[in-house]
């Protein structure tokens, strides 16, 4: 029997998911799929961070998970599970490797193709950035938000020239319609990201 993955993004409304997410884990019904630091405040299952400077600020992250990235120097640096990646439309289906997609997201998403979770749920990802403080949220852990100064960039999701990322994902949904991957359901109460199904993390405690 398939795992339910549930990938975990970094927007405000994950706090309000947090204890619900932990009780369907402890029930062994859903796999955790984390980025940047949700480790902190999940039992996260696997982890991936895609930024290259995230790492080099932070340094080696510790956990009871399996750390994964494409950039082979930053895994024989920190003992992470490296995993191939490419450019591409989509979600790469060829579990040798991962689409980039330009977040950590996305490729957390590619990763629960790959292990076979079904379906897929997105939680906290609300994808409505409107200024430079991305992945930046307070409310979850004691820490004020997991992007400091330095690494804060402004937001490529909603590009008015629809190259940005909640036009990207629309190619997924595409992928989904045609069966190329399993059903991904957005889980994210009032998400901008309008090309997934929208449920609730109730539907599948």
């Amino acid at each position: 029997m398939h795992k339910i993955g549930v990938v975990l993004g970094t927007g405000p409304s994950l706090a309000g998911q947090r204890e619900q997410i932990i009780e369907m884990r402890k029930q062994d019904k859903i796999r955790i799929y984390g980025i940047n630091r949700t480790f902190e405040d999940f039992p996260v299952d696997v982890l991936i961070c895609c930024d290259p400077s995230f790492h080099a600020h932070y340094g080696k992250m510790e956990g009871d998970f399996d750390h994964y990235h494409w950039d082979k120097a930053i895994c024989d640096k920190y003992g992470y599970k490296y995993i191939e990646g490419r450019w591409e439309d989509g979600l790469s289906t060829d579990p040798n490797y991962i689409s980039f997609g330009h977040s950590s997201g996305w490729q957390a998403l590619n990763l629960a193709v790959h292990h076979g979770c079904e379906p897929i749920l997105l939680a906290g990802y609300d994808m409505s950035y409107d200024s430079a403080t991305r992945h930046y949220f307070t409310g979850l852990s004691e820490v004020e938000g997991e992007y400091p100064e330095p690494l804060r960039k402004w937001s490529l999701f909603d590009k008015p020239d629809k190259t940005g990322l909640l036009y990207d994902y629309a190619h997924i949904a595409d992928q989904c319609r045609r069966g190329e991957v399993p059903a991904i359901y957005n889980c994210t109460a009032r998400s901008a990201l309008k090309c997934f199904p929208m449920r609730e993390l109730s539907d599948f405690a």
